[in-house]
């Protein structure tokens, strides 16, 4: 026992299956409404959770970078519902999949809904409205959009059209305003105010800049980006006067309140009493004020952007646009760009979709195939276990070479566990593929290292056998993984899990439990000897 855990692969291998199985059980809590339990840490998919998938159809093939940006909008405005991570899926290059496990009646409701109608898409210049989303066109083609290396900066633009009405306004609020934001806004709460404490208020006013966000503030407080440029009031709490003051907004249409502080600073007594009052409520706090205060003004207000205004329009209409800005690297502009380009079109789709088909799971159902899998797999176990020791005739042998099989689907399952990667068919399938191929290599591991037939089973040139078993299992490990790679591409759709969990299998096997098994049934035959 000290030679075996006195060996790093062996004590690897190991940690690697007390880790897997705590990340698996939830034991460490990676899904925490879960509870701990055998399985809880995975996320399964619709096969084994149940629910939804629909499968969309673009009015027209497009091509990738198109299709990315279309994935790109769906992505941004069906997790801003806050249900769950909601994975959109490329199929060739007309049609998407988005599947939803454990989706309830109401969440898929909520979902079509969204995929069929449009973001709030909207510019505003110091609190004016400058351009709409339906006044606005993006130029998606490469003509589009500029990338060129200044110094060390790599400066970035993409090229936008407005209709009339848009023209005519930008051109009209960006008058003198040459050098301000052009602020871009998704979904900005309207009819709103903005509830908070006074020690809030008062650390907002003071809040000018944090660093890298400087291209945010412009110069601006964090309370006027809020008050003046986002054009939603504050309301600091006070005892005696907040419903009155929300009474006299009430009056000018503003019905929705957001509470900007968790329960500690403004409880759910002061909630409910709004409500009662006949305002409607949001609790959105920050988590760490004087940290990260700019991504928490962005989830208040629904700011995505700000770009600035770098030249004056005079008061003219100005119908073609162009969006600017610098990026250190070239794949950071290039990230730059396919980001602005999905901010700028979030209010129209490149080509618009439909629902083509619908097709649900019930939970209960995919519970049953989750059990007969996981019975499957045992009696699968068990009989792969049987014919290995019928092949050896050695429990000393059988034993660790299926530990180690059985480690691999451990381990895969643990990583999957702490990358939130769904389990579904497709998965298994995976898993599958790459452990059926590591108990092959398993057993060549040991018919390399120990004579058949030999009573004594004497050593034949152990660690010559042992590289020529290796240089094998590296070279179908190379093969396999070369051949998924394709599979990963933007239209492989389902068969990604597939080949993401081969893969995966495949490394887990020749990097970890293989080594520490060769190390093992070394170290057996060698105190044989």
């Amino acid at each position: 026992m000290k030679k075996f855990l006195g060996n790093w692969r062996i004590v690897v291998w190991i940690t690697c299956i007390v880790f897997s199985l705590l990340f698996m059980t939830n034991a460490i809590p990676l899904n925490k409404g879960e509870g701990i339990g055998f399985g809880k840490g995975l996320d399964y998919g619709l096969d084994f959770a149940g629910g939804t998938q629909l499968q969309l159809r673009l009015e027209k093939p497009v091509d990738s970078d198109t299709m990315s940006i279309e994935k790109g909008i769906l992505e941004n405005r069906l997790n801003s519902l806050g249900l769950k991570d909601i994975p959109v899926r490329p199929w060739g290059n007309q049609y998407m999949l988005i599947a939803v496990a454990g989706a309830s009646p109401e969440e898929t409701r909520d979902i079509e809904g969204i995929l069929k109608q449009q973001a709030r898409f909207e510019e505003r210049i110091d609190g004016e409205l400058a351009v709409l989303g339906d006044e606005i066109t993006v130029d998606l083609s490469p003509q589009g959009v500029q990338i060129y290396a200044q110094g060390n900066i790599f400066t970035w633009s993409v090229s936008v059209t407005h209709n009339q009405d848009g023209a005519c306004r930008f051109g009209k609020v960006g008058e003198g305003k040459i050098g301000r934001p052009v602020d871009i806004f998704i979904d900005r709460p309207a009819n709103t105010t903005i509830l908070m404490t006074e020690v809030t208020y008062k650390t907002l006013s003071e809040t000018t800049s944090m660093g890298d966000e400087d291209n945010l503030y412009f110069g601006d407080t964090a309370a006027e980006i809020i008050e003046n440029r986002s054009s939603i009031p504050i309301i600091v709490y006070s005892e005696n006067e907040t419903v009155t003051r929300l009474e006299e907004f009430k009056a000018q249409g503003y019905n929705t309140v957001i509470i900007a502080e968790d329960e500690f600073s403004l409880n759910e007594s002061i909630r409910n009493m709004l409500e009662e009052n006949g305002f409607e409520t949001a609790r959105i706090p920050q988590e760490n004020l004087t940290i990260t205060p700019h991504l928490w003004i962005k989830k208040l207000t629904g700011l995505q952007s700000s770009p600035r205004l770098n030249f004056n329009t005079k008061g003219n209409c100005v119908y073609s646009a162009i969006i600017t800005g610098s990026s250190v690297t070239l794949e950071e502009a290039r990230e730059e760009v396919t980001g602005n380009q999905i901010l700028l079109t979030s209010g129209n789709l490149p080509a618009k979709l439909s629902v083509e088909s619908k097709s649900t799971t019930p939970p209960t159902l995919g519970m049953k195939f989750l059990k007969y899998g996981f019975l499957t797999g045992i009696v699968s176990f068990l009989t792969v276990s049987i014919l290995i020791l019928l092949k050896y005739k050695r429990i000393s042998i059988a034993a660790p070479l299926m530990a180690a099989g059985l480690s691999e689907v451990l381990i895969i399952l643990g990583l999957a566990s702490l990358i939130n990667w769904q389990i579904d068919l497709p998965a298994v399938a995976g898993i599958i593929a790459s452990v059926g191929t590591g108990v092959d290599q398993l057993i060549l591991i040991t018919d390399e290292t120990i004579k058949p037939g030999s009573k004594k089973k004497k050593i034949i040139s152990l660690s010559e056998s042992l590289k020529r078993a290796f240089f094998i299992i590296f070279t179908a490990a190379a093969t396999t993984i070369a051949a998924m790679i394709p599979l990963l591409g933007i239209g492989a759709g389902m068969l990604k899990g597939f080949a993401f969990t081969t893969i995966m299998g495949v490394l887990v096997g020749v990097l970890i439990a293989r080594p520490a098994y060769a190390k093992i049934i070394e170290n057996m035959i060698k105190s044989e000897m």
